[in-house]
């Protein structure tokens, strides 16, 4: 600051030194003309200084331009004889008012400058963490809400590498996202032992923000490979889920200096969506988890009560209309009324077993385990009283918590249709390919179906739900009804309800 006012003291001074020699060449016909010349040059010089060296020169030489303009140009006129000891005190302080008021006009600017460039950061930190909160707002994977979060931190803090670790019980811990600004970062799901020393091994001992100033002193496996990447310090901030601490953010510097004080501070903005983030994912999980094991258990009921009725019930009714009918043939031909009686018995017991076996069927189709889901949905459709237009394409066998999520997607929506939308028409759509399967029912009924109602389409939600999928349902009044159900066929969604059913 000394050094740059003296600076400006001096150029003022040989800008006022100038216009004087310039004034001594006599070379101007009138004072007019040497006060517009005068005018002209100090604004160019001024202007000049402005746009190379900054204000605060370009006020201190003003300064002076105008104070030449004001000696030689405006009465009293003095000549351009070097000035005596009274004169020069008082361009001295001329000189000098002009050179204050240059740091004071550069030292305004700087903070303007300072507090518009703090805005700007503070703006793009708003808007970074407003994308990442929508992300976790929206409930996103998990895997894209980490890489969003190592991403941002890094280009908004100008970070050479920023690393997402979780701590596991064993005291390792995984990288679970990582960005790069010159692309070179950790393998993704890699795990590290955590070295004694290193900002991932100091948040697990504290819990609290760290800061490694230096690598080169410390060693173990993460620390090597964290050095082959050409890391030289770093800082850390920890990530909470619900009181607990579960992983690490870090960022890395690759060059000489040291990394910015208060980087973890700034990344601990970040994490705090980071938990978030894991929360949710883990809530979804145990609700997707806890989903899958009631419709599996659901499932698993189902069938073993079909699997009664036939082998049990309905085998005893089959086998005692078999003696009724004995017992009939057995009968005198004067007994009439005892053999009306009989056929009557025997009758009733044979509606009976087909009844049970209707039933039978709508607990769960043997079709459906023995066939698969076409044909099964082809029985739906033609029991149905209504009619029904049916189109399955592609696809084998799938799953079968698939299979049976469709087919009961299927049958409860169709049975909404008949009894209590009143529909005269239903089309069932089902599309099969090796990634996705996506059933649409839709009817001609009278509408109004809301599933916030704690209709039967809540558990039609859950059993969807629990495989990963999604369900939709449009149903304007006097308009139809139009389901859409969309499961996606991974490992992922799938085994989820099959290995806990």
């Amino acid at each position: 600051m000394a050094a740059e006012a003296g600076l400006a003291f001096v150029l003022g001074a040989g800008w006022f030194v100038l216009l004087s020699l310039l004034v001594g060449t006599s070379a101007f016909s009138s004072r007019a003309v040497l006060a517009v010349t005068v005018i002209l040059l100090d604004v160019a010089v001024v202007w000049m200084l402005a746009r190379l060296t900054g204000i605060g020169y370009a006020v201190a030489v003003g300064v002076a331009g105008v104070v030449a303009l004001d000696w030689y140009c405006i009465p009293p006129i003095h000549s351009a004889d070097v000035p005596n000891a009274e004169n020069g005190l008082a361009l001295g302080a001329y000189l000098v008012a002009g050179t204050l008021l240059g740091q004071l006009a550069a030292s305004a600017r700087r903070r303007a400058e300072e507090s518009e460039r703090e805005v700007r950061v503070l703006a793009e930190e708003q808007a970074a963490l407003r994308r990442v909160a929508t992300l976790v707002a929206v409930e996103s994977a998990p895997e894209d809400v980490f890489a969003s979060v190592t991403e941002e931190v890094g280009r908004l803090l100008g970070i050479d590498l920023t690393t997402l670790l979780r701590y596991e019980s064993d005291g390792s811990a995984t990288v679970v996202a990582a960005w790069s600004r010159e692309g070179r970062r950790p393998t993704l799901g890699s795990r590290w032992h955590l070295d004694s020393g290193t900002v991932a091994s100091r948040v697990w001992d504290t819990g609290r923000p760290q800061r490694v100033v230096d690598y080169a002193e410390l060693g173990g496996a993460f620390t090597e490979a964290l050095r082959s990447l050409g890391v030289r310090s770093s800082a850390g901030s920890p990530v909470v889920v619900e009181g607990a601490l579960w992983g690490v953010m870090i960022g890395a510097s690759l060059a000489e200096e040291p990394i910015a004080e208060g980087t973890e501070l700034q990344l601990g903005e970040f994490t705090q969506l980071t938990g978030a983030a894991v929360a949710n994912a883990e809530s979804r999980g145990e609700l997707t988890a806890s989903r899958a094991r009631l419709v599996a258990s659901s499932d698993e009921a189902r069938q073993r009560i079909e699997r009664d009725l036939h082998d049990g019930v309905q085998q005893r009714l089959v086998s005692l209309a078999l003696d009724v009918g004995r017992a009939e043939s057995m009968t005198q031909p004067e007994q009439l009324p005892l053999r009306d009686e009989l056929s009557s018995l025997r009758d009733g017991l044979v509606g009976v077993v087909d009844e049970l076996r209707e039933v039978a069927q709508g607990i769960h189709p043997a079709i459906l385990t023995e066939g698969g889901l076409r044909p099964a949905l082809a029985t739906l459709a033609r029991r149905s009283p209504v009619p029904v237009d049916l189109d399955v394409r592609g696809g084998d066998r799938l799953p079968e918590p698939v299979e049976v999520g469709l087919y009961y997607v299927a049958s409860e929506a169709l049975t909404n249709a008949i009894k209590h939308a009143r529909a005269t028409h239903v089309v069932v759509d089902l599309q099969l390919d090796s990634t996705v399967a996506e059933l649409q029912v839709s009817d001609d009924g009278v509408g109004g179906a809301d599933m916030r109602a704690g209709s039967g389409l809540v558990g039609l939600s859950d059993r969807v739900h629990a495989l990963g999928g999604t369900i939709e349902v449009r149903s304007p009044a006097g308009r139809g009804t139009r389901l859409d159900a969309h499961i996606p066929l991974t490992s992922a969604s799938v085994p989820a309800a099959d290995q806990n059913s």
